[in-house]
């Protein structure tokens, strides 16, 4: 009987993972617990954007504190890699070319509480070739709790910079990229009110990118920092701010919102660059609530549109804002603590898609929706996936030997298209293994190694027929008949 309650324990627990860690073709799937933001880019440089997701909780709960979800390059993804366990509240996740070597590595906050006292840092995990193997932790040299982080090239040297920002301790900062990876220590600068929103961008055609915070009075800033900011809004109160070109006019102008409690009301401001550090003020009001908002060119007529978790406010020109059209993202968004979404074309269409997540605690599995643009207008529940892929497919290999047969030592040549991790092993024609040669990350290219004819334990084959197998990410790419003569 006890038996019979273990197997029918094991099948239930084996059919909760298969539903967890398997691809599915729906447009909902099923993460690991307490997702809190979400971003999507092509980490793998396959030419479709992956998704990667930050969690509330990690290593007390042992949730991860990141996940990766794989685009299979039809607009379905399936669970890549849940292994980093090392720190909560991963409040907005990204991932952003740091070192220069074309691939986008993630970038996340780390606490460290062994001192007694909470360490802060910024940890970046480098992506070597689609792999995350690979971290270094940048100190914040502050204790105070940090609410935000982006990133901007602010010192015009083509290097990606990061920028935070702390609620509690009334202050905003930046870490200059070094150029190699690396980041100098934090500058920081205080305000007399808690700061809630941080954006980044172009708005005085200097070369850098200029500094947008928010929150009583909105500000901007350009590197070098001066203390005494250009004053956007002394007035209105901008809870979330974004930058981007509102009229197609070559200059980037500044989004922020700001939902009014007592009222019920959502006020989005646009405030219009008009060249000289000259801003005019457009404010659109809705008389209900709406929530955070993205930039995006949903519709793609050249004019950004804002997009929320479950509406689209088309930019009509002049700065005014259609009336929401909504869409069907959240079956039971009124049920989750907290959800985030993120706006990218994961399906190759070239339309941007709708991504989100639902949190509904710390033990309980998370949900990931997405929907998908079909570049109508709509939003439905299947990939349109696109007729041309936007970049060729990944790596065309070749595999040779010589001498073949062989007596002593064989040279075997190979080459790959692309980066990426490689297997190399010999079989016995029964499909035993004789031999792992390769299983390493390599760059894309020509390659050569020698095999001496000895298996794992360093003994001498005998005479035969041999199979050397030539696998790349995972996939067979070839496979050579080699014979051993004695």
């Amino acid at each position: 009987m006890e038996e019979k309650i273990y197997k029918i324990k094991y099948v239930v627990l084996l059919l909760f993972f298969l539903l967890i860690f398997t691809t599915t073709f729906a447009a909902e799937y099923t993460i690991p617990c307490a997702a809190w933001s979400v971003y999507a880019g092509d980490l793998d440089l396959d030419g479709d954007n992956d998704i990667v997701v930050g969690h509330k909780t990690g290593w007390e709960y042992n949730n991860p504190t990141i996940s990766i979800l794989k685009n299979e390059g039809n607009g379905t993804f399936s669970i890549f890699d849940t292994s980093f366990v090392f720190c909560g509240y991963q409040q907005n996740i990204f991932a952003q070319n740091i070192d220069n070597d074309n691939y986008p590595d993630i970038i996340a906050f780390r606490s460290d509480h062994s001192s007694g006292t909470a360490d802060r840092y910024i940890r970046i995990f480098y992506n070597e070739y689609g792999f995350f193997n690979i971290f270094a932790d940048f100190t914040l040299n502050n204790s105070e709790t940090f609410s935000y982080i982006t990133y901007g090239d602010i010192d015009n040297d083509n290097n990606v910079d990061l920028l935070v920002l702390s609620n509690n301790g009334f202050f905003w900062g930046y870490l200059l990229n070094e150029g190699n990876g690396g980041f100098s220590l934090p500058s920081y600068f205080d305000l007399y009110f808690p700061p809630n929103g941080l954006a980044c961008g172009d708005l005085n055609e200097n070369g850098g990118n200029e500094i947008v915070v928010s929150g009583e009075e909105t500000y901007m800033y350009s590197y070098p920092i001066n203390p005494n900011p250009l004053v956007l809004d002394s007035i209105n109160y901008n809870l979330r701010v974004s930058i981007a070109d509102m009229d197609n006019d070559g200059d980037n102008d500044v989004i922020g919102y700001e939902y009014n409690f007592f009222l019920g009301w959502t006020f989005f401001r646009i405030y219009e660059n008009l060249g000289d550090d000259i801003f005019l003020l457009h404010e659109i009001v809705y008389e209900f609530g709406l929530s955070e908002f993205l930039i995006s060119d949903v519709n793609k007529d050249s004019l950004p549109d804002i997009i929320g978790c479950e509406y689209v406010l088309y930019n009509e020109g002049n700065f005014n804002l259609s009336e929401p059209s909504y869409y069907t993202l959240f079956y039971d968004s009124l049920y989750a603590y907290h959800y985030d979404f993120f706006c990218s074309d994961l399906d190759g269409n070239e339309y941007d898609d709708m991504i989100s997540i639902r949190y509904f605690g710390q033990s309980t599995p998370s949900l990931l929706n997405i929907v998908f643009n079909d570049g109508n207008g709509n939003f439905v529940q299947e990939p349109q996936v696109g007729a041309d892929p936007q970049y060729p497919p990944i790596s065309e290999v070749t595999l040779s030997l010589y001498p073949n047969p062989f007596k002593i030592n064989t040279m075997i040549n190979f080459s790959i298209k692309e980066h990426g991790f490689v297997e190399l092993k010999i079989y016995d024609i029964k499909g035993g293994l004789i031999k792992q040669i390769i299983n390493q990350k390599m760059k894309g290219g020509e390659h050569n190694v020698t095999w001496n004819g000895r298996d794992e334990n360093n003994r001498c084959c005998s005479s035969g027929i041999y199979l050397m197998d030539l696998k790349l990410n995972g996939v067979s790419k070839k496979v050579e008949k080699v014979i051993m003569l004695k």
